[in-house]
């Protein structure tokens, strides 16, 4: 009869341990994976981070394919593991609309891209207040006047980036002069990329920003061909070369580590939530205080030096936009 008391005792204690076990942390990777040293790797930190800080696990998998993501969806999902999923990327947007009302009850974030379902936090930037700071920087830095922009789709998302940068360099007010965009017509063709950045170097550009995915890598080798300067995107990409004098930084670490804790603490919310300068969600790497951030993340040190100017207006045009003095356009999709 004891041997029967204690064996239930101890089932009792299991069943109970087993079920205030706590939740861990799903993190699904845009495809291309970690070490991008851009959007998946940034992602991959704050999740890290907010596990860390709580003491939870964290899973993540890394999609060869958008076809894998909602497999790799609804597998977290049917789980009841995790206490959130976040999904990484505009194009799980599809897949996730569909797992979301599936799974009713389970957390979701995503980066980038709507979702309107109740489960899910939509993460957006203000991208064009970081193409704004962006393009001071870049107007104090071209000799000819001529900057170039390569985009990688002509879609909404890189309007927003790119009209806040042309409205940047006319802010500054150097006299420089923002040429036509040009368009790669997708993301992974750095080769298209790179005819396109010589092209506007051709045309007297000698700053070349591009905001292109992978297309842009080529941008970034032509300016480093022809020697001109470029800028990069996202995550501080200036460790690729010392012609890269500054990134617009989505600091979606922050944005993401933030979404954890509030799920985890019971204050988690579907909805729509786009924050820019003012929420710290929108920066430039060669902030005072994201510069050793990222220069010891990624193992680099910037080897260009701003002129005095261009920083002292990049942070006048900050406190202006994070107080509401300064309104930077967006294109009419955003309501600009």
């Amino acid at each position: 009869m004891k041997r029967v008391l204690w064996a239930v005792i101890v089932l009792l204690v299991f069943s109970s341990w087993a079920f205030a076990a706590p939740k861990k942390i799903g993190l699904i990777l845009a495809t291309g994976g970690l070490g991008d040293k851009s959007f998946n790797d940034i992602s991959y930190a704050g999740a890290l981070r907010a596990s860390e800080e709580l003491g939870v696990e964290l899973d993540y998998v890394e999609p060869k394919a958008i076809a894998e993501y909602e497999g790799y969806q609804r597998d977290f999902a049917s789980s009841g593991e995790y206490e959130i999923i976040v999904c990484i990327g505009f194009d799980q947007a599809d897949a996730l609309n569909k797992i979301a009302q599936e799974f009713p009850e389970q957390k979701f974030a995503i980066v980038d891209m709507v979702v309107n379902q109740p489960n899910v936090a939509s993460l957006l930037f203000k991208a064009n207040e970081g193409g704004f700071l962006l393009g001071i920087a870049a107007a104090y830095m071209t000799k000819t006047g001529k900057i170039g922009i390569v985009g990688g789709m002509d879609i909404p998302l890189i309007r927003d980036f790119f009209l806040g940068f042309e409205e940047g360099v006319k802010w500054a007010n150097t006299g420089a002069v923002v040429l036509p965009t040009v368009y790669v017509g997708g993301w992974a063709d750095p080769t298209k990329g790179k005819e396109l950045a010589l092209s506007l170097i051709d045309q007297g550009c000698d700053v070349i920003w591009a905001a292109a995915g992978k297309s842009g890598l080529g941008a970034l080798e032509a300016a480093k061909e022809r020697g001109v300067y470029a800028m990069g995107v996202d995550a501080c990409q200036c460790y690729l070369g010392g012609h890269i004098f500054a990134s617009l930084t989505k600091r979606v670490d922050v944005a993401v580590y933030e979404t954890i804790k509030a799920a985890f603490a019971g204050t988690f919310q579907g909805g729509v939530f786009e924050k820019g300068v003012a929420e710290g969600w929108i920066g430039n790497c060669r902030f005072p205080e994201e510069e050793p951030l990222w220069e010891e993340r990624f193992g680099f040190k910037h080897a260009v030096e701003l002129p005095k100017e261009a920083m002292e207006k990049m942070l006048e045009a900050r406190e202006k936009i994070a107080k509401g003095e300064l309104r930077v356009p967006r294109p009419p999709e955003f309501g600009g």
